[in-house]
């Protein structure tokens, strides 16, 4: 190999090293330059929590602590209404009726519940379609005041009759009794309803949901004769379809 050869393999060798070394210097410039233009995130605003239904809540269900949760809401989302972490306490929602169905995850707000004493109050525990109708007891119909507000309750009817016996030429007075209605939820004790103390009064008045045509079978049997009320369990166990045959009349 001659000294020229040897001299421009050098020289190329040299020039495909700047040409390297060049290329690489301009891409790390050129990633450098880019990565900078990438503007950098914001640090992320503390979250607001929001008051919310945990559950569907129907309309006439009473609000408890076990169906509402505080859940995040994001800023640009929030109204006055709103009940927020901190400013409010989820206990002044306790014991309130919905009006109006409240989805899961929804916003609970005073427009979508009304308050024990509020006007309306027992027109929104109840049901759709439903009545209320009140009827005397004292403190042996109605169990010795042991009947409270959310209770579920039979109806039995009593008569009295008076019988004349054709071979003594006497009268007798006889009674029947037989149960009337079955599953009737109690709404309200003398007007009352709700006892936070649990406290046993003797009441005089027993306010009950039932259907229209409930309404009117207690009608008829306030003037043939006096109702008692029978207390269920809150341990009796119901099937899947109690609630749907209550609700249907079955």
């Amino acid at each position: 190999m001659t000294l020229r050869s040897i001299l421009l393999l050098v020289f190329a060798l040299v020039a495909a090293g700047l040409t390297a070394f060049y290329a690489r210097t301009w891409i790390a410039s050129e990633r450098a330059a880019f990565m900078a233009s990438i503007p950098e995130e914001a640090p992320a605003a503390p979250a607001t929590l929001v008051l919310v239904a945990k559950e569907d809540l129907p309309a006439g269900t009473f609000v408890k602590a076990a169906n509402m949760k505080w859940q995040a809401w994001p800023e640009d989302g929030l109204f006055e209404e709103y009940w927020l972490q901190g400013k409010r306490d989820m206990k002044e929602l306790e014991g309130a009726v919905v009006r109006n169905l409240i989805t899961a995850g929804q916003p609970i707000t005073e427009s979508r519940v009304v308050h024990p004493g509020d006007r309306g109050f027992l027109a929104a525990v109840l049901n759709p379609g439903m009545r209320g109708v009140s009827v005397p007891v004292n403190a042996t119909s109605g169990i010795a005041g042991f009947v409270f507000p959310g209770d579920w309750v039979d109806l039995i009817l009593t008569i009295r009759v008076n019988v004349k016996d054709e071979e003594t030429n006497n009268n007798e007075t006889r009674y029947f009794s037989e149960t009337l209605l079955t599953d009737v939820r109690v709404l309200a004790v003398d007007q009352n309803i709700e006892n936070e103390k649990g406290e046993v009064n003797v009441a005089k008045t027993a306010t009950l949901e039932v259907t229209p045509k409930q309404a009117e079978m207690v009608a008829i049997a306030l003037e043939m004769g006096s109702i008692s009320l029978s207390l269920h369990s809150l341990a009796r166990e119901q099937d899947r379809f109690a609630r749907l045959a209550r609700d249907i009349g079955a």
